[in-house]
């Protein structure tokens, strides 16, 4: 991954689609752990909420938005702290979603968060 791409052709669904069908996606969404990223993440992804008001922008932010959450959730959990590869959730953030775990998949998003696309080549 090194920019996002949107949904692929013949992919129609919409963001609200996309979020259901991506336990990842959902969990982070639905959590308070969103919040402290959520401005940076859209400038990286797109604008997956409903205050954008083009759906199929919003279904290409939320796409891009999935693959990158589950590529976090794939790294390796013996190089991470306080994360479980592959559960369907990003680990390492606090009960609030305030604390990041350094070295987890948290801090992973946070990093793409702050440096985009090109920081995932390191992990």
């Amino acid at each position: 991954m090194t920019a996002p791409m949107g949904r692929p052709a013949g992919d129609h669904r919409s963001a609200e689609r996309i979020i259901e069908q991506s336990s990842v996606l959902r969990c982070y969404l639905e959590g308070n752990d969103r919040w402290q990223l959520e401005l940076d993440l859209k400038r990286h992804v797109g604008d997956w909420t409903h205050a954008n008001p083009d759906p199929d922008a919003r279904a290409n932010a939320a796409y891009d938005l999935d693959k990158v959450l589950r590529f976090i959730d794939n790294l390796d959990e013996c190089k991470l702290k306080g994360s479980e590869e592959r559960n369907g959730k990003i680990d390492g953030f606090s009960d609030l979603g305030v604390v990041i775990l350094p070295n987890s998949e948290a801090d992973r998003l946070d990093q793409f968060a702050r440096k985009g696309y090109p920081v995932l080549h390191s992990f």
